[in-house]
Parts: C-alpha cells; structure tokens; sequence
C-alpha cells in the first residue's frame, strides 16, 4: 500500500500511508483509536473504494473497488464484529458464498459439511461443523472466521483485536494457528491494543498516529516500553502510578451493593457485597458464569435470592427498576446492547438522563441537555467533539467512552463493567482506568469484570474468584501477584509455592 489517503467529506483521515506485508510473516499494526487502523484495513479489504494511492498484491497493481475484489485478490479480513449468521451451523458459514451446486433445487448438506471439514482439517483447526454459530463461544466464532477466510485462498489474512474476548489458554491456542498459517506463506496484519501480545507473536511493527505512519519496526528490536512511549505521551503518567495515587482518597462509609443467596441457571448461590467507593473485580475464565451473574443482578436474567442496593432491597429486579434505584450495567457488547449506533453521539449522552433532568412536562430542556452532553464530552475527551457525529463512526474506544459517559450522567449508585476497555487502545484504556477510578473516589460502589489480568491488579481493592459458578476465593489485591492470580482462576486454588 503506498501513498494512501482516505477523506470522509472534507476532513482526511489517512495522509498518504505506507504499509507493506510480506508473506509469510505476522505484521503488527498498533496505535490510538482514531489513527486510521481500521479505516486503512477496509481500504485494503475493499470496504473504502474511494481511497487515493496504490496497492500492490504479488507484484500486481488492483484496484481494490469491492469486499469481492479483494477476496478474489487473495485478502481476507476478519473485523471485531464477526460476518456470521447465528442461526446456521458452522459447516454453513464456512462454506457462506461458496455452496455446493443444488440438486433438484436442493442444497447438498452432507457434501458441504464434507468439505467445510476437510477445510477446517487442512488448517489444523477442530470446530463443532454441526452447532449453530451462536451456541459458540468467542474463540471459536473467530476460528470459524479464519476457516472461512482461508477457504477462499487467502493468502494475506487481516485480524483487527482477535484476543480482546479470548481467555489466556484461547489466545495461546489462536497463537499457534497464527504461526501454523505463516509457516504455509500466509501473510498476517495483526491489529492489537496488547503489546506483550505482539512482541510475542509479531515479526514487524507498524504504529500509526493521526493517519500517519510514525514507525515501522522489527519487533526484535522493541519492547513493550519503546512501544507503549510511541503511543502515549509520557507527560500523562502511567495507569499504575495514577491508580495507586487514587487509592488513598477513596471513601468506605457504607454498603454500596449487597448480594444474598443469588442463584443462577441452577449453579450455587453467590453472596458478596461492594462498599460505597470501593472496586471489586470478578475474576474468572470464560464460561465461569461472570456476565450472567452480573445479568441476574440487574434482573436481566432470572435468578433467586436477594440483591440490596443502598441498604435497599429490590425484590422484583428488571433493568429498568434496577436503573431507578441507582444500579445499572455497562454490557460487553457495547454495538449489540449498549449504544444506538445510527443516532449521534448526543442522542446516546442523553437517554439515561431523560427522565431524571432533561425533561420537563415531557418536553427536552435543550439548553440543560446541551450543557450535560458538552460537559460529557469534555470529561471523558470524546473526540470528535462534535456532538452530531454518527456513533457507529467512531472508533472503539471513544464508542466505549460514550457509554461509559452515558451510564454516569444516570447518576450510578452501583456500577458493572462487564470488560469495559476490551478492543481500545493504550490511551483509550488510560482515560477509561481514570474515570473508572474518578467515579469510585465519588463513591459509586463498582464490580469489574475483565480479562485483562492487570487491569484488575491496578483497579480493584478486592478480587473475586468464580470457578463453575461457585465464588471460591476473596482476594485482597495487595495480597496477590499476577501469577498467583492466574493460578487461581484457573484451579481455583492458591498455589503453595
């Protein structure tokens, strides 16, 4: 790709980028929400037809006009946002595009599930060809992406965030699937916010910043550290550094949230409870049970027991009733449950505010909304600032910072963050850690729930480990290091030595 640039109406986005994959390797390709990764990525997977500059694929010149183009080209993204039909089963999707010629008007089954097994087989990778995709976990919805794009003859292979949702045993696993495919030639651009994840697996590194390219590198001669300061001005200090200086303002004065007895899905019954101004991490593997938890809690899901919030029990929990008493949640899948994509930034800032201070007699106080979605915006650094802007057109991480934004204008007594920095880059993450932390010394009681083994480290007071279902250990952060943490997500038991 040599001299790329990309307009939406009169602003550039991309100024004249370089980036070049050879194949056979892993070519890393890192920077801010907002650099021009992804925007880049659909221009050379056909997304972006209106693109200035030249691409090169095997020494030939192609236009790159469609999706299909590029296809045909042998380049195949796969985007966070999975291209799967949930109600198909995996043998299905594989084979999307490309079924067997019908019958007597009828699609032949057993041949494609044939082939779509002797595909998956040919890269060394076990999926379950007759489940439908949305029994799948993460991991395997991926797989089921790689399978289907090498199925078309790709040789050169795009994975924007691949690990942002995947357990650490799932990652080592995608890993060795990466390497197995660059060991046949294929070429890999690996876009990732997790820098140890890319000195381990990358061969090259590019790091963009406002549309440009500001290095290129092998990753032989980086470290987590030289990368992490050609992304983030060192002048704003580290996460680490700014949660240990927040934790000495903190208040505990009384119970923010308590649960009692919640039983779910048939599993044990849980009991915990957050202090007002305290952060409490929910540690566990996926498929531990973390999300429905925190779904019962908020009444989004049935469940047994009792759930308090303030000293005040909810005894008939809905999300709704639940977001009146002050307890609310922050999903995991901000684009499928939390923000209205099609609306602007504005209209999302405001709609958990509506009912409480922006309306009067069922009318819009517009100059006190503007004032609050102003205000948001400047707090959480929503860029662009300008409140009109399409959510679905900004990138992962400001999307996050305005639900993030959104849940706070609510007010929150209690808070659950179910990942909430998956699929943002290293600035998005810092700023996301400072208003996280800003809303504890406020004295909203948080429950985190993350994969991020650090993030929990830095940001919580105490960790909660669920193993099956069952809360097997309760863990003072202090008290633990990385290691041991990870051992006892995974055994539930802390290690002797």
């Amino acid at each position: 790709m040599t001299g790329i640039r990309k307009s939406f109406g009169p602003v550039e986005v991309l100024h004249g980028v370089d980036f070049a994959v050879e194949p056979g390797t892993v070519h890393a390709l890192i920077g801010h929400n907002g650099a021009g990764k992804s925007t880049l990525m659909k221009v050379l997977g056909g997304v972006f037809p209106d693109y200035g500059g030249d691409v090169e694929i095997d020494g030939a010149a192609v236009p790159l006009s469609s999706p299909g183009t590029a296809l045909e080209s042998g380049v195949a993204v796969i985007y966070q946002d999975f291209a799967l039909i949930p109600e198909l089963d995996v043998a299905h999707n594989i084979a999307l595009g490309r079924e067997p010629k019908a019958q007597f008007g009828l699609l032949p089954h057993r041949k494609l599930r044939k082939r779509s097994a002797e595909e998956a087989e040919r890269f060394g990778i076990s999926l379950p060809l007759d489940r439908p995709v949305s029994s799948l976990g993460v991991a395997d919805q991926q797989l089921t992406e790689i399978v289907r794009a090498l199925a078309r003859n790709a040789r050169y292979l795009v994975m924007d965030e691949p690990t942002a949702r995947l357990a650490p045993d799932e990652r080592a696993h995608l890993f060795a699937i990466m390497r197995s495919l660059t060991a046949k030639g294929v070429g890999i651009v690996y876009i990732s916010h997790f820098l140890d994840e890319v000195i381990d697996v990358a061969d090259v590194v590019t790091v963009m910043r406002d549309g440009e390219v500001i290095s290129s590198l092998d990753v032989a001669e980086c470290t987590t550290d030289s990368l992490a300061r050609l992304l983030v001005d060192d002048s704003e200090g580290s996460i680490a550094e700014r949660a240990e200086s927040d934790q000495g303002t903190r208040i505990r004065p009384q119970k923010a949230l308590v649960v009692d007895a919640l039983g779910v899905s048939g599993r044990p019954p849980v009991s915990f409870n957050i202090n007002k101004g305290e952060i409490v991490a929910l540690a566990g593997l996926v498929g531990s049970g973390r999300t429905r938890l925190a779904r019962a809690i908020v009444g989004d899901v049935k469940s047994s027991g009792q759930v308090s919030v303030a000293e005040r029990s909810l005894p008939r929990r809905s999300p709704g009733s639940s977001a009146a008493a002050g307890l609310l949640m922050l999903p995991e899948d901000r684009k499928q449950n939390g923000l209205v994509l099609s609306s602007s930034i504005r209209s999302n800032l405001q709609l958990t505010a509506l009912d409480r201070s922006l309306t009067t007699a069922g009318f819009v106080r517009r100059r006190r909304r503007d004032r609050l979605v102003d205000g948001l915006m400047k707090k959480f650094q929503i860029k662009p600032n300008r409140p009109g802007t399409i959510v679905g057109n900004l990138s992962g991480g400001n999307a996050q910072k305005v639900l993030l934004a959104r849940t706070v204008a609510a007010n929150p007594t209690v808070l659950l963050l179910d990942q909430p920095t998956a699929g943002v880059d290293i600035g998005a993450k810092a700023e996301l850690h400072r208003q996280i932390l800003d809303l504890a010394v406020d004295g909203c009681g948080i429950l985190l729930i993350s994969d991020d083994l650090d993030e929990m480290l830095e940001l919580a007071d105490r960790v909660l480990v669920l193993v099956g279902g069952s809360l097997v250990r309760e863990i003072g952060a202090d008290e633990i290091d990385r290691a041991t943490l990870l051992t006892v997500i995974s055994t539930g038991k802390v290690p002797t030595s």
